[in-house]
């Protein structure tokens, strides 16, 4: 294993996960590293699990929880985090593109 390295997220194709959220992602360290646009009032359509650690670049994200738990709402130049094994699913309340870095901890 060597002592650094870098990803390098241009050369990484964009693969659309819903028809308005689409990511590049590479691996690092065991996990996956993203970044995720969120279009203009885009909502997930599943919930996930796995947890993430995030920021985010651009616009707003608003996580909703499966347990009903308060809606957590992360503006821009703000991190995250989501605990594995509770269901969550992004939105993009805004009427521009929400832009996130998240590194994933599957559940």
């Amino acid at each position: 294993m060597s002592a650094g390295g870098k990803l390098d997220f241009d050369s990484v194709r964009w693969a659309d996960d819903q028809d308005d959220i689409r990511s590049r992602a590479a691996e690092a360290l065991g996990s996956r590293w993203a970044i995720v646009e969120y279009g203009p009032h885009a909502v997930r359509d599943e919930w996930c699990t796995d947890g993430h650690r995030g920021y985010v670049l651009a616009g707003r994200i608003e996580y909703e929880f499966d347990d009903d738990a308060e809606v957590l709402a992360v503006g821009e130049g703000e991190g995250f985090y989501l605990a594995a094994g509770t269901g969550h699913r992004g939105r993009n309340p805004g009427a521009t593109v929400t832009r996130l870095f998240l590194i994933d901890d599957p559940a």
